[in-house]
């Protein structure tokens, strides 16, 4: 029979991973391997790696935040025992100087969890009383007028209150319930005495259980202009009414909750997406919605390593139109996020990177300046991936800096072609591809990728007779991008196989590809 050209690119479907489906009945835009890959404008090319930045943490960091002290932009980061600052990449201790230092959240289920109200910085470890450092502060200091004996494992600001979560009195858990406090001036950390004084008149404070249903009470998140309360198998919803109830609480959904923590992010465009205990779930405070059934589903809920679940947390690559799901995998490095599924939400496309065993990804401002230099970077001249002061930075849009906490170090995402300075390996592999017709037996000579970029990338063609028989790879092949057009091969078989490999640190991008095919025959 003559032979045919089978052609597949990144425009008749955007180009993504798919785990979930059958290789020998999905679409052939899917891939059913990739890993350090993104799916980008239909083309699929190497992740950006990651790069230390703002100098050497003093201790582990467990978490960050991005905070504006008068002009001074600064970063905050907790670790096992204490606080720190950043200023640009200067460190300093910034624990409170009456009580020392905290209880540690190593070797716990706790981890620092924070927001800004008014200016003011307001944090907790779930395990001491919660801290705050105030526009003209030095330090962080015991949260005025709350309770000495109350412990939250989450603090929120919402409108001029702060809403804690997951509370613990004197000793005793009381993981349904919520209390708020006195609406606080800005610039404040107290509105007096009474701040959070439930029984008091003078205050909006007031404290309520949402033991409606049995899962414990994790974190919120504001959506327009309701607070959302994510518990472990529910959703309710906050609004400010006030007068003598303060805010009014409804249930928003029954019948899912969330994972983790830190399993919630906010797209900015009146949608939250969180992880559900089976699901990725996307909702706008009435209705709610799958994004991952028939994608990565059952490969996400089977790779989750089930001791340490509760580490995993979800981060908005806003520039990048991505939701990284970061878990660890099951063998982590102490249990450590090792692993981030991102779904771009524009394109609703999936892929895997690796993690340098993070316990959080933080969002805001990480100066190029500090970054982008001579002085700074950990890559070799020809191997960078941007022109110096050039690089994929938008001061409107937040960076994601990660907490490595088992390195002790602060890595700016999507910098450099390399992880810390050390090349990675690239995979993306399709198999089971029928090529028009399964049933018969095709031989293939050629194959045409198209792809944009430098260096070289191996690429290995492979064949098997019948479904989840095992495919048989030819001899990988080192394309040179710029200079070859295809490459040859010989195999034979039912279904087709291509793999792409590369373990440098040049970039590029496959936006479509073409076997030579010949059928030969049906068995």
């Amino acid at each position: 029979m003559a032979k045919q050209l089978v052609d597949i690119n990144g425009l008749q479907a955007k180009f993504s991973l798919n785990k979930d489906l059958s290789p020998y009945d999905m679409p052939p835009h899917f891939f059913t391997e990739a890993q350090n890959v993104r799916f980008l404008d239909g083309k699929a090319g190497k992740i950006l790696g990651h790069s230390q930045v703002l100098g050497t943490p003093t201790a582990a960091p467990y978490w960050a935040i991005n905070w504006l002290q008068g002009t001074t932009d600064l970063w905050i980061y907790g670790g096992a025992t204490e606080l720190y600052q950043i200023d640009g990449s200067t460190h300093s201790t910034v624990t409170r100087t009456t009580g020392g230092s905290y209880t540690t959240i190593a070797g716990t289920t706790n981890n620092w969890h924070g927001g800004i109200l008014g200016g003011v910085l307001v944090v907790t470890n779930g395990l001491d009383v919660p801290q705050s450092f105030t526009q003209a502060g030095t330090d962080f200091t015991d949260l005025s007028d709350w309770p000495s004996t109350l412990r939250c494992k989450a603090i929120v600001p919402f409108k001029n209150h702060l809403v804690a979560l997951n509370l613990t009195d004197s000793s005793t858990e009381k993981p349904f319930d919520i209390r708020w406090s006195d609406a606080i001036p800005a610039g404040a950390s107290t509105n007096g005495a009474n701040t959070w004084n439930t029984a008091s008149t003078a205050s909006e404070s007031a404290q309520v259980s949402l033991s409606g249903t049995k899962g414990h009470v994790l974190n919120g998140l504001q959506l327009g202009n309701e607070l959302m309360i994510y518990k472990e198998d529910s959703v309710y919803g906050l609004t400010y009414v006030g007068g003598n109830f303060t805010f009014r609480i409804r249930e928003v959904f029954k019948d899912t909750g969330m994972l983790a923590r830190d399993g919630v992010v906010d797209l900015g465009n009146g949608s939250h997406v969180f992880l559900a205990t089976n699901d990725v779930l996307i909702h706008n405070g009435t209705s709610i919605r799958s994004v991952i059934d028939d994608h990565m589903k059952t490969f996400l809920f089977n790779e989750i390593d089930s001791t340490y679940y509760y580490k995993t947390f979800l981060t908005h690559n806003k520039l990048k139109t991505e939701v990284w799901i970061c878990f660890p995998q099951t063998g982590a490095t102490n249990g450590l996020p090792d692993t981030a599924l991102i779904w771009n939400y524009r394109e609703d496309t999936w892929t895997i990177r690796d993690l340098p065993n993070v316990n959080y990804i933080a969002k805001g401002e990480i100066d190029p300046g500090t970054t982008n230099t001579w002085a700074a970077t950990t890559t070799a001249w020809q191997d960078e991936a941007f022109s110096w002061a050039t690089q994929e930075y938008n001061p409107s849009v937040d960076s994601l800096l990660m907490c490595g906490t088992n390195d002790t170090k602060l890595y700016m995402a999507d910098l450099s072609t390399k992880f810390d300075g050390t090349n990675f390996t690239m995979l993306m592999e399709r198999t089971g591809l029928g090529l028009n017709d399964p049933t018969k037996v095709k031989s293939v000579t050629s194959f045409y990728p198209r792809i944009d970029g430098t260096g070289t990338v191996d690429i290995s063609i492979g064949a098997e007779l019948n479904p989840f028989q095992g495919v048989t790879y030819s001899p990988a092949v080192t394309f040179n991008i710029g200079q070859d057009n295809k490459v040859d091969c010989r195999v034979r078989g039912k279904f087709i196989a291509v793999k792409f490999e590369n373990a440098s640190s040049n970039r590029f991008r496959v936006s479509g590809y073409a076997f030579e095919t010949e059928s030969v025959s049906t068995r």
